[in-house]
This record gives structure tokens, sequence and C-alpha cells, in this order.
């Protein structure tokens, strides 16, 4: 249990650190602190919710020929790897670290867009590193695709974002709604070329997924609620609260930031998410996942929003109790963490 709260520890040191050091300095540091999350989320041991499942649905895979039709998720990429690192790597372990690598670029390339990016990474720790990338490692790597292509996306390069989504989609496939984000996002300028590749990509979506996919899918996550979702309201009311707090400063945001299109949809969905929680919460827990960034973004930009010294630092401070707060709720009375505890690491 003392990882997780030097990774939170270490972030909050550096968020609210009075210091100032140079550039390169700051980048070598971001990074480090990277390469060290990919080792604890890459290298853990029977640690996370579907680590047995992980072992027992995969382990036919090893001293197996490669045979794409023997794939049984549909998550094609993922498979590929983990078929790879069973029968020339070290397995599972591989696999994980292959999927820390992809989930952690993309998350620490996003931070560092922000204006305050130790506090955008500070705010990924409790659920989106802990849970997400330790307990569901297809859906991680997914994350941190997504995440490299939306800093594509603000950069104004919405095809590199189409191409992320669409990897991504190979570790897992629920990622594909996403994708439509790109093209409303960039609707203020319409071209012949992006709807002509939009489509290109809806056909190569619907190729991926398969209709018996999607009825398999719709089964599990909406018909019966296959998985516990039992914690899906508090995580969904986070992304909600951090919703408001994105409207209450539109304006502001909208004056300093160019991408406020995109924040705006990503905080309207959020909102929606929370009375779709109260009938379908697996459902609406998984594709809140998707909806993350929005924290990361607006807890580490309307700071700078905000004229008051005083009111700056205790909106900071805020921030930084409740995900505190939050992270030893889960890891004392949450019905899965267990599961994460003690962790565990084939280094030591």
């Amino acid at each position: 249990m003392i990882v997780y709260w030097a990774l939170l520890l270490t972030t909050v040191f550096f968020a609210l650190h009075p210091v100032k050091v140079e550039a390169r300095l700051r980048s070598l540091m971001f990074w480090l602190t990277g390469i060290v999350l990919a080792l604890i989320i890459g290298l853990r041991h029977k640690v996370g919710g579907d680590w047995d499942r992980y072992i027992s649905i995969y382990s036919f895979h090893k001293g197996t020929e490669l045979n794409f039709s023997e794939f049984i998720s549909g998550d094609y990429l993922y498979e590929l790897i983990h078929w790879f690192s069973l029968n020339y790597l070290n397995g599972i372990y591989s696999t994980n670290l292959i999927c820390a690598i992809i989930f952690v670029s993309g998350l620490i390339r996003f931070c560092r867009k922000m204006p305050l990016p130790w506090v955008s990474l500070f705010v990924s720790i409790q659920f989106l590193v802990v849970v997400v990338s330790m307990g569901y490692s297809r859906q991680s790597a997914a994350v941190g695709l997504l995440l490299w292509g939306l800093v594509d996306l603000m950069e104004g390069k919405a095809v590199r974002f189409y191409i992320s989504v669409l990897i991504g989609a190979l570790f897992h496939k629920t990622l594909l709604v996403m994708s439509p984000i790109g093209f409303i996002y960039n609707l203020d300028r319409f071209s012949f070329i992006r709807l002509f590749f939009f489509f290109f990509f809806f056909l190569a979506s619907v190729f991926i997924l398969l209709i018996d996919k999607l009825q398999k899918m719709y089964y599990y996550y909406i018909e019966i609620q296959y998985h516990d979702s039992s914690g899906a309201l508090v995580r969904v009311f986070m992304g909600f609260v951090v919703a408001v707090i994105f409207f209450i400063y539109k304006d502001k945001f909208k004056d300093r930031f160019y991408d406020y299109n995109l924040w705006f949809m990503f905080s309207l969905v959020s909102i929606i998410l929370l009375p779709v929680t109260y009938f379908y919460s697996t459902f609406s827990d998984r594709l809140a996942i998707y909806f993350i960034p929005l924290q990361l973004v607006v807890l580490a930009r309307i700071p700078v929003l905000i004229e008051s010294a005083y009111n700056r630092t205790i909106f900071v401070v805020g921030v930084v109790v409740i995900y505190t707060s939050a992270l030893y709720v889960w890891l004392f009375f949450g019905n899965h963490s267990a599961h994460w505890t003690p962790y565990q690491n084939i280094l030591f």
C-alpha cells in the first residue's frame, strides 16, 4: 500500500513545490516519474481485480501457433502481444509492461500539455493509474492511446487522433465510441477530405467490431450488467463535479484556451453519465473512463484562471484533499481493493 501513497505524495510534492527549476530539468523529472510509473504498473505481481481472469482466459495461447481466428476477445493487438509474451518472453509480466508503457507514454505527454502538469498527473493517480492501469490492462493501453491522440487533436492533427483511436480499439474495442469526438470537434473546419476520412474510419470500425461483438457487449454491459460496478456512482459523480466547475469558468476558459469545444463535449457527456449510472452502472462506469481526461485538464487549468493567489491556493489544496481522500476511502473501504493490496512487484 505504501507504493500507492508514495506515487500520490511524489506528485503532490512537485505540484506544490514553490521553487522553479529549469525547463529541461522539469521535463527530465517528469519523464523519470513516468518510467517509475511504467515499472510499478507493468511489473506488478498478482495486483489488480482482473489478474486471475487474464491468466485463466489467455493461458491457452502458450505453446500454440499464431492463429488470429482463435483470438477470443476481438482485441487483436492485445492478444497478439500476449501470445508473443507467453511464448517468447516472460508471460503476463511482459504483456503488462508493454501495456503500461503505452498507457504512461500517453499520460505523460497529455499532462505535459497542461499549465500545471504535476497537478494533472496527481489527479490521474487515484483512479486512472491505480485502478484502471493496474486492473484493466487492455483498456489502460486504449486510454493511453486516447490521451496521445487527444494531444494531437488539440494541436489540430485530427488524422493522427483517428489513427490513435483505431490502434487503441485493437486493445479494447470500446474505444471506438470516442471516434466521433474528432469529427465533431472539427465541424467548424469542415472539408470533404475530413468527411471522407471519417466515413472510412467508421467502416473500418464496423469491420473490427462486427455485429456479434456488439451484441455480446450489449448483453454483458447493458442487459445483465455482468461486471460489478459498485463504485461507479462515486467515480462518475467526480466527473460530474469537474464538468460543473468547467461550466462555471467556461467564459474565462474559452478566452484563454483554444480547445474549449473539445472539453465542452467532454463536460456535457460527463453530466449526462450521472443519471445513466443509476440504471446502467457498468456501462456508465466503463464509458466514464474515457472521459477522465476532463478532470486532468480542468483541475490543472482552472487555477491559472483564478486571479486571487489565495483563492488559487485554496482550489489546489482542495483538489489535493479530495483526491487523497478518495484514494484513502477506496484502499480501506473499497469492495475490491483487496486485489490491490499488498502491492507486489517482481523486482522486489
